[in-house]
């Protein structure tokens, strides 16, 4: 996760983006950085994460593995946009949001229709890995998966819709999940007209940082944190995700 020196970088990009910004002729005055500590059960819950067994995603690479029937291996197997896989012999299987177990189970159960005893392995050969939320005023808020060249903010926004009408763009948060708690920063993105054709806003966004677009601005970072980042954000998933992506477990 993120260490002071990836902080201390995070934070000069995003003054970096403010003071062009500012060069740009936007009123900046005001905008603020906030760090919210975690409470006692938020870091017990950090620090206990393991190396979870990782959800697939749309776009990461799998191979099924059959001991005894080796014509049916497969490698490189693309998870396609609905979350599904092609397999020989099959009907498409939804694998996207459930766990290697579950999708071995599936599969292993869609053969076994045709095959005594079919022997497999799911194996996770390349994982996208990243997967940003953007949240609040926007037309479709949720979680989105970070493509292989990086993403940044308004490209995560365009991702999620655009702003809708109630967006208060000035005071657009970024969230970023640390060792220790949440860092918070307001990015104004009021004078960016439309989000078609703008492809920078100076940060690449990390695995599970947040965007929260607000209705108004957020007077208290504390409970904006405990409070709507709560209902959001579960720590041990992500830390686990996170962890599991970090040590290469998914390379066999």
């Amino acid at each position: 996760m993120l260490g002071l020196r990836r902080l201390t970088a995070l934070s000069a990009a995003l003054t970096a983006t403010v003071v062009l910004m500012g060069c740009a002729g936007t009123r900046t005055a005001g905008l603020r950085s906030h760090f919210v500590e975690f409470d006692d059960q938020q870091r017990s819950e950090y620090q206990t994460a393991k190396p979870g067994e990782y959800q697939i995603q749309e776009g990461d690479k799998l191979a099924v593995v059959f001991s005894y029937i080796e014509d049916l291996n497969q490698r490189e197997l693309i998870v396609l946009s609905d979350g599904s896989v092609t397999l020989p012999g099959i009907d498409r299987v939804v694998v996207a949001g459930r766990t290697v177990t579950e999708a071995d189970s599936i599969i292993t159960s869609k053969y076994a229709e045709s095959y005594k005893n079919p022997d497999l392995s799911i194996l996770v050969e390349e994982t996208q890995g990243r997967r940003v939320y953007v949240m609040g005023e926007v037309i479709k808020p949720g979680l989105y998966s970070v493509p292989h060249g990086g993403i940044d903010i308004l490209s995560a926004i365009g991702a999620a819709g655009g702003f809708n009408k109630d967006a208060k763009k000035s005071n657009t948060v970024l969230v970023r999940m640390t060792e220790d708690g949440y860092f918070c920063q307001e990015i104004d993105l009021s004078h960016f007209q439309t989000i078609a054709g703008i492809s920078s806003v100076g940060v690449n966004l990390e695995t599970y940082d947040v965007i929260y677009v607000p209705r108004s601005r957020i007077g208290d970072f504390s409970y904006f944190s405990t409070e709507v980042l709560g209902g959001i954000l579960n720590i041990t998933r992500i830390v686990s995700d996170v962890r599991y992506i970090e040590s290469g477990l998914y390379r066999r």
